[in-house]
């Protein structure tokens, strides 16, 4: 990719800094990395090869005046530093998922992009996997999609043990597990009706641990998911048309299930980005540079949480 002049903000210079570094490395897009810690800018030089601002927050932005910014940075900052972006003047803005912590700070960041004339954007990567792309070439009008089912089981031992901070945890579906939500209902539209069980907790996350339930979509498209934080599972997504049912697990893979067998054959793809680059985060930040198209805006995601993701905790 190219023919991008100006320079853009990296806000965020740890896994996933790193991870978007060398997706605009690739398309040879010049950007201003930042992150607050000295440390974290050392380790950002040693594995990207860019040395990155660090220090405080207002003086970079007073000497880095532009138009676009994607912000990575834990999901409790991501509303003050999107806040911080927004008054700085940047016009275009793309969080990392789930764009805030909560409904009550999405809501705010977007009254404050609204008084700004600016659009914000929420990084779902998976929408943009190559796997995905290849499921929606098979998918025609011709043979269409019939019903679909998700599977957001998550593995709750190791998150349980992880250094993840407890506050993270407990809002752990919006923060994770909204990747495969999100990616299943843009496959098959948003749901028009819904009806969803809840049982069980965690120590962890005490909202719930086995979510199931089922509904229509506005593209009167039948949808089931299923997740079990108690169980072993991983997630996926089966996609069921008259010809065939195609399976996404894991996600960055597509498998295909044909009529008189149980055989489920890899479909081959011809990864351009997904097998160098982290899945799916070349084509994100294309989108985002470029038409927006498949992109989540902050508008559908205020939605999302309120219709979709409380209402699997059982929370609207």
């Amino acid at each position: 990719m190219s023919n991008h002049i100006s320079h853009i903000l990296l806000i965020g210079c740890g896994e996933m800094g790193v991870e978007y570094a060398k997706v605009l490395k690739e398309m040879k897009q010049p950007f201003y990395p930042y992150t607050r810690s000295d440390k974290t800018a050392a380790r950002f030089k040693e594995q990207t090869g860019y040395a990155a601002s660090s220090g405080e927050f207002a003086a970079f932005l007073a000497n880095h005046s532009q138009q676009k910014a994607i912000v990575a940075v834990p999901v409790h900052q991501l509303k003050s530093t999107a806040m911080l972006l927004l008054k700085s003047g940047v016009k275009e803005l793309l969080l990392e998922k789930p764009g805030a912590s909560s409904l009550k700070e999405l809501n705010e960041i977007a009254f404050a992009a609204a008084n700004f004339h600016a659009r914000v954007y929420i990084g779902y990567n998976r929408r943009f996997y190559e796997s995905v792309q290849k499921l929606q070439s098979m998918v025609t009008e011709e043979n269409p999609i019939r019903s679909i089912h998700f599977d957001f089981t998550e593995m709750s031992k190791k998150i349980e043990g992880s250094a993840i901070s407890g506050e993270l945890k407990t809002i752990w579906l919006l923060a994770n597990s909204s990747h495969v939500i999100d990616l299943a209902f843009f496959l098959a539209g948003r749901p028009k009706s819904i009806k969803g069980f809840v049982s069980g907790h965690l120590a962890w996350h005490p909202d719930g641990a086995i979510f199931t339930g089922a509904g229509e979509t506005d593209q009167n498209i039948l949808f089931s998911y299923h997740a079990n934080w108690m169980a072993p599972g991983r997630w996926g997504i089966e996609v069921r048309t008259v010809d065939s049912t195609y399976i996404l697990q894991p996600l960055e893979k597509l498998y295909s299930m044909k009529h008189g067998s149980f055989l489920k054959k890899e479909v081959p793809i011809a990864y351009q980005y997904d097998e160098t680059l982290k899945p799916g985060l070349y084509r994100q930040v294309e989108s985002f540079l470029t038409d927006k198209s498949n992109l989540v805006s902050l508008e559908e995601q205020c939605r999302n949480v309120k219709e979709i993701y409380l209402y699997l905790l059982n929370k609207k």
